[in-house]
């Protein structure tokens, strides 16, 4: 189910509003161009103009019969907005989006299997406050990708650092206000990794011995 609020975009105003899918092993094939669905327009009694459509991939027709539509895995997606008396706005992405895509698109993945956290999930403590070693930590500076950040967790710990918090994480527009100003609210950067990798990253934290105080901003995990 595709769901959107975009207040005061009425369709008596000749307004459209379509999603635009396509498997993420298509999104460079030529050939292969997004299938495209339109929302239908209704009225929230508390949010106002609100646009909806339902999707069945798994009995969509294919755009082509080589392409991956249909198969496990992740699809990336946008929003378009066309109006007769205005140029077509051909980019929103979803700010509630789980994912992203190589492009600044949102995605989802079709056949998604959540993480298997660790044991030591299950034991380990926040430190007492007054015993906090605080580490505010930026990814693409300290370990380039959410890997490398993984890979030198083991340095931390042996500064005696008990505490991180992980600075912006979420989808951005550009790479030089390190994350401050986000397009995605609920996702994580392509550039730094995936949903899954965010969460191997909280595991691993733990498994050292070290707490995480937060992430900034509203990242779903």
């Amino acid at each position: 189910m595709v769901r959107l609020f975009l207040p005061w975009i009425y369709q008596k105003d000749g307004n459209r509003v379509i999603i635009k899918i396509i498997h993420e092993k298509d999104q460079f094939l030529q050939d292969i161009q997004p299938l495209e669905f339109e929302l239908k327009h209704s009225i929230d009694s508390e949010y106002g103009d609100y646009w909806s459509t339902q999707i069945d991939i798994k009995t969509q027709s294919k755009p082509r019969a080589k392409s991956a539509w249909g198969e496990p895995g992740r699809y990336v997606y946008r929003y378009c907005l066309q109006n007769p008396n205005q140029e077509e706005i051909d980019w929103i992405i979803d700010p509630f989006a789980r994912e992203f895509g190589v492009g600044k698109l949102s995605a989802f993945t079709l056949g998604y299997q959540q993480y298997e956290w660790s044991q030591k999930e299950k034991t380990w403590k926040t430190p007492n406050l007054k015993d906090i070693v605080l580490y505010e930590l930026m990814i693409d500076e300290f370990g380039g990708t959410i890997d490398g950040t993984i890979e030198k967790l083991g340095y931390l710990a042996d500064l005696g650092v008990n505490c991180l918090e992980i600075m912006p994480l979420s989808n951005v527009a550009l790479t030089v206000d390190w994350g401050f100003l986000p397009l995605g609210y609920f996702g994580v950067d392509e550039r730094f990794g995936k949903r899954k990798d965010l969460q191997k990253l909280i595991d691993a934290v733990h498994q050292h011995n070290i707490g995480k105080m937060r992430l900034w901003g509203q990242l779903k995990v």
